[in-house]
Formats: C-alpha cells, sequence, structure tokens
C-alpha cells in the first residue's frame, strides 16, 4: 500500500510536469514578442529535463529502490491530486491569448502548484542516491529565479507579481529546508539516523540487482565524553563537526556518511571489493589522527564488515551494522585508536 503511494505521488509530480512543458509551449506559440517566445521556450525545455528527472525516479520507485520518505502519504497524494486538477485548468487557459502580465501570473500559478513540498523532498533523495552531477534542486532554484528576472524584463512587474515572486522564493527555501532538516544532521551536516537508514536501503537494493558487495563502517570517537568533560559541550560539537568534515573527505564520492547517534558514524560502502575495507577504514582513522593533532587531539576506533545483500534487504543491512559494532567493540576493547574488520 504505501508503495501505490508513492508510486501515484511521483506519477503525478510526472503528469504536472509533463502538462507544464505543454503549457510553456502553449505560451511560447501565442507570443507575438521574439524574445519572450523564445523565454517561454526555454522554460518549456527546463520542464523536459524535470520529466526525464521523474521517469527515472518513477523507475527506482518500481523496481523497489526508494523507501517510502513521507510521514503521511495519504495527505500528500491528496494535495498533489488537488494540485493537478488545478494545473489542468491552467492548460487549458494557457491556449488563449492574454497579455504579458497574465501570462506571468499564469506561470507563477502553476510554479506555485509545481512547489509542493513533495517535490522538494523527492528531489533531495534522487539527489542523493544518483550522486550525479546534475542537481535538480540547484536547477529549480535558477529556474525560479530566471522568472523573475524575466518578468521584470519584460515589464509585467507590478506590485502583486513582485509579491508573488517573492513568496514562491521563499516557499522553495522553505521545502529546501523542510527536506534538509528530515534527512541531515544539523550539527555535523551528515545524514540523520532516518535519512541514512532510507538512503542505505535504497542503495542496498541496488547492490543487490548488481550483484555488489556491500560494507558498513561503524566509527566511535574515543574519549567523547573526557572531551565534553575536559573543554565544554560547545568544544565537544565543535569535534563532532569536524570529525564529520574529515570522514567525509576520506570517502569515496558514492559512500554514504550518517550520524548514528552521539559520537557515533555509520559509513555505508554500497559496492566494495573483499579486502578494501580495512583500508578504507583506516584512511579514515589516520585522517582523524592527523588532522586534529594541532586542536584537541582526537582518536577513533572502527568495526567493518562486508557481505553480499540478500533478499531480505533490511535485514542485511542490520546484521552488517551488528557486525561491524561487534568489531567497533572489539577495536575500543583491545585499546582504542584502531581498525577490526
Amino acid at each position: 500500500m504505501k508503495k501505490d503511494h508513492l508510486h501515484h505521488i511521483v506519477n503525478l509530480c510526472l503528469q504536472m510536469d509533463e502538462m507544464a512543458i505543454g503549457i510553456y509551449r502553449n505560451l511560447s506559440n501565442i507570443s507575438e514578442h521574439i524574445e519572450l517566445k523564445e523565454f517561454w521556450g526555454h522554460m518549456s525545455g527546463e520542464e523536459s529535463q524535470h520529466v526525464i528527472c521523474w521517469k527515472d525516479l518513477l523507475k527506482l520507485v518500481e523496481d523497489d529502490i526508494i523507501p517510502q520518505i513521507f510521514h503521511d502519504p495519504e495527505k500528500t497524494l491528496k494535495n498533489l491530486q488537488q494540485n493537478h486538477t488545478k494545473v489542468v485548468a491552467l492548460s487549458e487557459q494557457s491556449k488563449r491569448k492574454e497579455s504579458i502580465t497574465e501570462n506571468f501570473v499564469l506561470a507563477f500559478r502553476l510554479e506555485f502548484c509545481l512547489l509542493h513540498p513533495a517535490l522538494e523532498r523527492l528531489w533531495h533523495f534522487y539527489g542523493i542516491i544518483k550522486n550525479d552531477q546534475y542537481n535538480p534542486e540547484q536547477e529549480y532554484e535558477n529556474h525560479i529565479h530566471e522568472f523573475i528576472e524575466a518578468m521584470r524584463k519584460f515589464g509585467a512587474n507590478t506590485i502583486e507579481l513582485e509579491a508573488l515572486g517573492e513568496t514562491i522564493e521563499q516557499m522553495w527555501s522553505d521545502s529546501k529546508s523542510m527536506a534538509q532538516e528530515a534527512n541531515f544532521d544539523s550539527l555535523t551536516n551528515v545524514l540523520n539516523r532516518r535519512g541514512l537508514f532510507n538512503t542505505m536501503t535504497s542503495l542496498a537494493y541496488l547492490a543487490k540487482r548488481n550483484k555488489f558487495a556491500s560494507a558498513v563502517i561503524m566509527i566511535d570517537i574515543d574519549h567523547f565524553k573526557r572531551i565534553n568533560d575536559t573543554f565544554g559541550h560547545q568544544a565537544g560539537d565543535d569535534v563532532l563537526s569536524e570529525v564529520a568534515g574529515i570522514i567525509k573527505f576520506n570517502l569515496r564520492k558514492s559512500d554514504i556518511l550518517g550520524r548514528f547517534g552521539g559520537e557515533e558514524f555509520i559509513v555505508f560502502l554500497p559496492q566494495v571489493e573483499q579486502g578494501s575495507v580495512f583500508s578504507i577504514a583506516e584512511k579514515i582513522r589516520q585522517g582523524v589522527e592527523d588532522g586534529t593533532k594541532h586542536k584537541i587531539p582526537v582518536t577513533v576506533s572502527l568495526g567493518g564488515a562486508i557481505s553480499s545483500i540478500t533478499d531480505d534487504i533490511e535485514g542485511g543491512i542490520h546484521q552488517l551494522i551488528k557486525k561491524a559494532d561487534q568489531y567497533l567493540y572489539e577495536a575500543k576493547r583491545k585499546g582504542r585508536n584502531q581498525t577490526i574488520c
């Protein structure tokens, strides 16, 4: 049922962006202003890129690679259905010849419908999973800026439209912040526990399908309580943030880092060769020791485990974490500042 809801949500987003292509194409066709005609055509082309992303995302959902990331998918689906109805009406309206200002009002109403928080939540997660150079979040932000600049350029900048443009910019900014808060730890700027498990689940499905071995590295800051007691909690927070940055710097682009809780971090390696887990973990351990010795000296202990992912995806992830945690405990017991895999 949850998968059905997610499929419907992504499919509605896809349908609305497909209609957006036609709406901007209609505005281009009826425009008598050459530059404005080109602008609407450009907007139609950008929506085409969005459609490619939605189709890719829909395929990931159909392949069980994207988990249910919404707290209340039924409510999200209902809201998107209402927006879909509005976009259908805007599609019909875009076929009628109107003034430049009225066309911008229509375009802003369209973007308002497309600017549901679900869109940002999905694109944010899509960016984490795909991990490539195309950033749909940044691209959409540029999309909104282009509208506001064009509105001023073509003389449609009434007080009302200025306010609407500013509102849409603020809504997008708020949506990005909400997506960030839902998936990232604000202190260390790495994935939080929820974002971490959602991402690991998705990448584990891909690993299973491609028959890759995956690994988990558990990392714990040694004597962290002593740091807090000696230097204060603000210094402890600074250490957490610095260690997270060092770990991230020493990872491959495809690897995933999250804060498991307290002073513990998890690295998920979705594709890894047997024997390389230790070298990756040791690079992290050495990086933390070398990178902090001129400030508050910090060391970490690490435990790593590798396995092929079975049909029980979530069970397989938890088994990897359990095994890595056992090796981490052993590293602690043997004196800390060492790696056991």
